[in-house]
């Protein structure tokens, strides 16, 4: 996983759509979090529309920033931009078909699910700007670090962002006001920081995100995550299931060569573990376009089974619903 991250004394409006050629997984997080991306792509999935409709249909925004995000729009290919005959002469934009059409519907179902609409329908600005949020957050490889467990400000520290504490300290304080990290107290009452609700909710969007780049942006020839990335978002996404009638059963998720434990707590809660907790009671393998499928369709066709199939067969089912059904915040 990449871990480089921003500057921590950068605007948004400094990072927005950063290195789109490419278009890492937090590359595309930027771009639809950074000014009127998410909106530009809401107004055209009803259909096409000349430059001035599509300025009249985003509101908010000065004509030359949503010039501007189309055109990164236009870069990655998601719109194409047709220019009618006439004087003057009239360009018409329009999500371009599947790369365009495949990101606004994702877009879409993770808005139904996951963000706030305002009175009119549309995505409240500040929504989209928790994905700029949670690019750094997963650029920095903070996602995987407190997937399993809590972490203090001098722990995150030690990663291999190559940050010093002061700058993961003042990271962590900008997550944690836009809803990406809890606090709580640690041992010897040390602050540790956490992944919300939210933040493991966001993780169908990521897969969802690497579907939509290995079809789209590696052109086919790879699955848009990494083994190590999808078993991050598989770590970061289990807690959000409880499994009452299993508890005390141990789980292993095989996604090509990298492993993800988890077992069931007395409650009935599924905790994940930074390493081996018992011999796996229930286990199930795969590859990364497997597990994407489990998350995204529901579909668990592609994996093999090992052990007792239930736990996980119910596990995976509930945390498909988790990840795609609404919830308030």
């Amino acid at each position: 996983m990449a871990t480089g991250l921003p500057d921590v004394e950068a605007s948004p409006s400094e990072q927005e759509g950063a290195c789109v050629e490419g278009a890492s997984i937090a590359d595309v997080l930027r771009l639809l979090g950074a000014g009127a991306t998410g909106a530009i792509l809401m107004a055209l999935g009803e259909g096409p529309l000349r430059t001035k409709s599509l300025t009249e249909g985003v509101p908010g925004y000065a004509a030359r920033t949503i010039y501007r995000y189309a055109g990164k729009l236009a870069e990655l290919e998601v719109i194409d931009r047709d220019e009618e005959p006439g004087v003057p002469s009239k360009v018409v934009h329009s999500l371009s078909d599947p790369c365009g059409t495949e990101l606004y519907e994702l877009i879409t179902r993770f808005a139904d699910s996951t963000l706030t609409r305002l009175p009119d329908g549309r995505i409240d600005a500040h929504a989209w700007a928790s994905l700029g949020l949670l690019a750094d957050l997963w650029e920095a490889g903070l996602v995987e670090e407190l997937s399993c467990e809590a972490r203090s400000p001098t722990e995150l520290a030690r990663g291999d962002h190559g940050l010093s504490y002061h700058q993961v300290s003042r990271r962590t304080g900008l997550f944690r006001a836009g809803g990406l990290l809890g606090d709580r107290q640690g041992p010897g009452r040390s602050r540790c920081f956490e992944l919300t609700e939210r933040t493991r909710r966001k993780m169908g969007l990521i897969a969802a995100v690497g579907r939509w780049r290995g079809r789209h942006v590696a052109g086919g020839a790879q699955e848009g995550l990494t083994e190590e990335e999808m078993a991050t978002v598989l770590r970061a996404a289990l807690p959000l299931v409880e499994l009452p009638d299993h508890r005390g059963k141990c789980l292993r998720l095989s996604v090509g060569g990298e492993e993800v434990w988890a077992e069931v707590e007395a409650d009935g809660s599924v905790h994940s573990c930074a390493s081996q907790p018992a011999d796996p009671d229930s286990h199930a393998l795969g590859t990364v376009k497997d597990w994407i499928a489990v998350l995204l369709d529901d579909e668990t066709g592609g994996l093999r089974f090992e052990g007792e199939e239930a736990p996980l067969a119910v596990c995976l089912a509930a945390l498909h619903a988790r990840l795609w059904t609404p919830a308030p915040f």
